[in-house]
């Protein structure tokens, strides 16, 4: 911390435990941002209690999906805190979830947002939201606003009959 201690830097997870980011957020001025070690409503509760960030990120699959990562974005804003909306990777379809998600967060707590499917080379999926000028748009479309490219995704590794 001491080597950026002049700069306008947000500081994001250094260490790979919650109670080491913790003593290292206790130790500087920066605003600070947890990430891996928010895994769940538990874990976000006692960050808040704690005063241990100034921004989270929620990954959506480490949540459980979008719809827990919805509850946890709305524990969020009724709390005051800041988020990235993300996940741990993917590509069309997961770009989709994060934009919808992102859109629907209040812009006041909106930090950012990842547009996954700019990072790679094959797309998943019609009409995903692409980044134009730092922004990212998501679809008004049904669903996520996507259509599926099926025979990219390839057969099903997972079948349950209803």
């Amino acid at each position: 911390m001491r080597g950026v201690q002049d700069v306008d830097v947000y500081i994001e997870q250094p260490c790979l435990s919650y109670e080491s980011c913790l003593s290292i957020r206790r130790r500087t001025s920066h605003p600070f941002v947890l990430d891996e070690t928010i895994d769940g409503i538990d874990a976000l509760l006692t960050a808040h209690r704690d005063d241990a960030m100034d921004v989270i990120n929620i990954k959506i699959s480490k949540f459980g999906g979008l719809t827990k990562a919805r509850q946890a974005r709305d524990l969020c804003v009724s709390l005051g805190i800041a988020m990235t909306i993300e996940d741990s990777w993917g590509g069309d379809i997961t770009t989709a979830a994060i934009a919808h998600l992102a859109h629907s967060t209040p812009p006041e707590f909106l930090f950012t947002a990842t547009d996954f499917n700019s990072y790679v080379t094959v797309s998943t999926a019609a009409g995903a939201p692409q980044r134009r000028n730092g922004r990212m748009a998501a679809s008004t479309a049904p669903g996520l606003g996507i259509s599926p490219r099926w025979q990219t995704l390839g057969d099903p590794v997972l079948a349950i009959d209803a």
